[in-house]
Order: C-alpha cells, then structure tokens, then sequence
C-alpha cells in the first residue's frame, strides 16, 4: 500500500505493473485451459414425497421392482439393501435412453457391511449397480430392513459448468504457473469439481483419482454419478466421503460403485 505524501518511484511502480501484467497473463491462458476441459454437470433437484414403488428418478426410497424377489439382498446379514439411487435413464437430460440405473448399498450398523466387505471398494458385494427396463407396473414388498431412507423424487435438474481435480491436472496436460493464478480462479468456481450430487460432469476425488476397470476389456470405466455425504441423502461415506458411480465404455450395462473418504 502507497502511503499518502510518500514519493512513489517510477521504476517501482513499473516493475508492479509488469507483475500484474504477467499475473493477468497466466490466469487468461490458464482459464483457456480449463475452458478447453470444461463439461457441463447436471445438479439434481428434489423434492420429498411419500415412498412409493415407482420408477421415477430418486434418491433414497423405495425402488421399482420387476418381480417380488427382485430386491437385491446383502450377502454378509442376509437384509434387502438400501436403494441410494434410481435413475429413470429416458429423464435424463442428456444421453438419455430406455430403463432404469439402479444403486443399492448396504449401510446396516449392526453387522458393519460396508467394512466387512470393503463397500468402499467397485464391484464390492456390499452394492448392487444395475440397469433395467421397466416391465408394467412394478412389485410390492415388504423389505427386510430397520429403515428406509426417505425418498426424494428428482423433478429436475440444475445444469453447471464443472473442472477436473487437481489429481487429473497432470494427465491432462493442464499447468498451473503458481498458486496465486489457481487461488484466483478458485474464487470463481474455476478449475475444481463441484462437491455436491450430480450427474455427468467430472468427479470430485478424495483419495486420488479412482477410475475402476473394466475386468474384461482392461479399459478404464466412465464416471457417471456422484453421491456426496449428506447433500440429498441422509448418509455418510466414512468420514464425510464421496461416492461414485462408473459405466464401462465398453459395456454400458457394466457399471461400478466404489467411496472414498478423508
């Protein structure tokens, strides 16, 4: 700060404003750069509703069912697992195409089958990953669960711009000149992943970046939908954790549900 009545020399004041120049530089091409990696993440909207078989997009609930026996079972306490996510695939808004993207997971307290079968883990035992079609109306049972998440219907979705995490910058090719250039695209929401529910975009890792394979095609799998701790769903992954779902590029019906937490 330029004290008042202070004599300001010349030299000084052009060497700051070469500085500045050059600050202004880097966070013009840098944001070029994310501009270049940008990709449009869809934020779900919900609203609360009575539970209710149905094949709508929700989060938590109860799920559509093809037949009575069609509740995914966890193999460790032998209970019906808790439906996460529903997504009826012809709503989407993008992408969009026949059937059903169903998540359950086993959260019981009682027998710890997160942990006692690495829920943590894709293709973990303690969740189910899967697409249906829709085939009439769906079954009605009564599950073998203490409770049931409460269901909120998606009625819309609220479409943003999302940036890869720092963990993907390298391979990527994106640099960054020095903190000063990511700490004032940070302020505008430039250059990180959004933290919250949401469909499509680029994932919000906590542990490095976790792309899961394809066991046959040996290709890495494509982030989908991510779930965070206790933004919609009234859970926690760990220590407040994220989790999210993967589709393989090769199978689209191969998908994969795997968390990290701090």
């Amino acid at each position: 700060m330029i004290e008042k009545g202070l004599p300001v020399k010349t030299g000084q004041l052009q060497r700051t404003a070469e500085r500045f120049k050059r600050l202004m530089h880097h966070i013009e091409s840098t944001y070029a750069i994310f501009e270049a990696h940008k990709k449009k993440a869809y934020l779900p909207i919900t609203e609360e509703v009575k539970m209710q078989f149905s094949p709508r997009s929700k989060i938590g609930g109860i799920p559509y069912l093809r037949n009575e026996n069609d509740w995914p079972v966890c193999p460790n306490c032998k209970r019906n697992m808790d439906l996460l996510v529903q997504l009826n695939l012809a709503d989407l808004p993008e992408k969009s195409e026949e059937g059903l993207l169903q998540l359950f997971y086993c959260t019981s307290k009682e027998t710890d089958c997160s942990s006692s079968l690495e829920g943590y883990l894709p293709f973990s035992k303690a969740s189910v990953v899967r697409k249906i079609r829709v085939e009439g109306p769906s079954a009605k049972v009564r599950p073998n669960l203490a409770e049931v998440f409460q269901e909120k219907v998606i009625s819309g979705w609220e479409a943003q711009f999302d940036y890869p995490h720092r963990e993907e910058y390298d391979v990527l090719g994106i640099e960054i000149p020095h903190e000063g250039v990511f700490d004032c695209l940070y302020e505008q929401k430039i250059g990180n992943p959004i933290r919250r529910d949401k469909l499509f975009g680029w994932p919000n890792w906590i542990q490095g970046v976790s792309y899961p394979y394809d066991p046959k095609a040996g290709t890495g799998m494509q982030f989908l939908f991510q779930l965070a701790s206790f933004d919609h769903l009234n859970y926690r992954f760990g220590d407040d954790g994220t989790g999210h779902i993967t589709q393989s590029v090769e199978n689209s019906d191969l998908l994969a549900f795997g968390w990290a937490c701090h």
